[in-house]
């Protein structure tokens, strides 16, 4: 009798053990989720399209499991749209040829020595 209480309690540890994994592996799908949405997200702006969909798609794709998740992420990857919005952000950019005449540029660094030493 004693034996049988024994297994009983080693049962209900490895369920416990058991029931905290899959607790586990559903937090840690969750977060993988969202650093996938937020990712998505910012590149899909980065390319001038709203990611708000691809996000949410993303982000509910945790409720089903991880492996969703790696699927959504890789569909992204594969199909996400073109970068038109780069040339913009290059030329955003860039710094003028000429600077506006309340600027004031300052000496280089080794003009600003080349001052020094002569100066001593």
């Amino acid at each position: 009798m004693g034996d049988l209480g024994q297994n009983f309690r080693e049962a209900q540890r490895s369920s416990e053990t058991m029931a905290q994994f899959v607790i586990l592996l559903e937090v840690v799908a969750f977060l993988v989720a969202i650093a996938a949405a937020v990712w998505i997200f910012r590149d899909a702006k980065s390319r001038g399209k709203s990611g708000f969909a691809a996000a949410l798609i993303a982000f509910l794709s945790a409720f089903y499991g991880i492996h969703l998740t790696v699927i959504v992420l890789c569909t992204w990857i594969l199909f996400r749209p073109e970068n038109t919005h780069r040339g913009a952000m290059d030329s955003e950019n860039r710094l003028p040829e000429q600077f506006p005449s309340s600027i004031v540029a300052a000496p280089a660094t080794q003009d600003f020595l080349k001052g020094l030493e002569e100066s001593n």
